[in-house]
């Protein structure tokens, strides 16, 4: 597998956090970044988003959507969709 350069930005303060943190392990940022990215993309990391909104009703909506709850379809066509609308 070939390797191909990638850059990413990160502000000086979480940089020079990450460098103090990284030195100690005898690691490099990118050494941590490619630990990160390889558990990510292994499933071993996984990021969630959590939204704050006083509308309680689309969180409850973006909840069910993202445990696939209270879901209807798959439709075959538009109309079947358009008929389970409220």
């Amino acid at each position: 597998m070939k390797n191909k350069l990638s850059t990413i930005f990160i502000d000086k303060e979480t940089k020079d956090k990450v460098q103090k943190i990284a030195k100690k392990l005898h690691l490099s940022i990118s050494g941590i970044a490619r630990i990160l990215l390889n558990d990510f993309a292994d499933g071993k990391i996984q990021i969630r988003i959590v939204m704050l909104s006083e509308r309680s009703d689309i969180c409850d909506l973006i909840f069910d959507v993202s445990n696939k709850k209270n879901i209807e379809g798959p439709f075959e066509n538009a109309e079947d969709f358009i008929s389970t609308m409220k």
